[in-house]
């Protein structure tokens, strides 16, 4: 499962999504990648998708949440 966690440096919740995700990467198999909208690789994923707030949270090439979400939900989303 690909895991694209979309954040800005100037987005004041972002670190918080990161640690969430970071957290939730050690307790289930994932590919956790942290994307930053004002890089390349960020924009390309913004532009394709529409994503318009952050952090968003794109899995295997689906946007499926935005916001920070409690470790609790992110692991629901990921699956038991």
């Amino acid at each position: 499962m690909k895991v694209q966690l979309l954040v800005s440096k100037w987005c004041p919740t972002c670190p918080q999504a990161e640690t969430i995700w970071k957290e939730a990467a050690e307790k289930r198999p994932l590919d956790l990648e942290i994307l930053d909208v004002g890089e390349k690789d960020g924009r390309e994923v913004v532009s394709r998708l529409r994503i318009k707030t952050v952090p968003a949270v794109v899995i295997d090439g689906v946007l499926k949440t935005v916001g920070v979400q409690p470790l609790s939900e992110v692991l629901k989303l990921l699956g038991d």
